[in-house]
């Protein structure tokens, strides 16, 4: 018996560093150390030995199983540090990437409206006539022949800008 778990002791280490996942490292631990592993095994069959030789197995049994927890604990940190780093390294973000930006704002409603209708009169072939924002007191009062003391001349109701 104590050739068996000496054999599983100097078979853990090379079992335990040839898994690659996490997962294969379970399914090590547990033929291991599970209810059904190695070790267990052998802790069940020392029911049937002599005093003395239960007190060897025990403690022999007892250094193989901290030696093992202590191997597979060091290849679990490792393992998954390495799945972190994998993880990391795929969901990194490029900061120096230049991403298209949002366009910001949008038309007044009342200019889209303007800009459809103008779409409309230039398909139904009209044209769209540029002309002076301001008029000239020529065009708005003297042509019209409306007097200098007629009450549209006056400061409240007409806006005068000096060009």
């Amino acid at each position: 018996m104590i050739d068996d778990i000496k054999r599983i002791g100097a078979d853990a280490p090379a079992r335990i560093a040839a898994a690659t996942t996490v997962d294969e490292l379970r399914t090590v631990e547990a033929d291991l150390l599970g209810k059904k592993g190695e070790l267990t095994a052998l802790k069940k069959g020392m029911g049937g030995l002599d005093p003395e030789g239960r007190k060897v197995a025990g403690a022999a049994l007892n250094e193989a199983r901290e030696a093992i927890e202590a191997a597979l604990g060091s290849r679990r940190s490792e393992l998954e540090a390495a799945e972190r780093a994998a993880t990391v390294a795929a969901e990194r973000l490029d900061l120096t990437e230049l991403l298209e930006l949002p366009e910001r704002g949008s038309l007044h409603l009342v200019t889209q409206t303007w800009d459809r209708l103008v779409d409309v009169f230039i398909g139904m072939g009209f044209t769209v006539a540029e002309g002076p924002e301001v008029e000239t007191d020529w065009y708005n009062f003297e042509a019209l022949n409306i007097p200098a003391a007629h009450p549209a001349r006056g400061m409240w109701d007409t806006l005068y800008v000096d060009l």
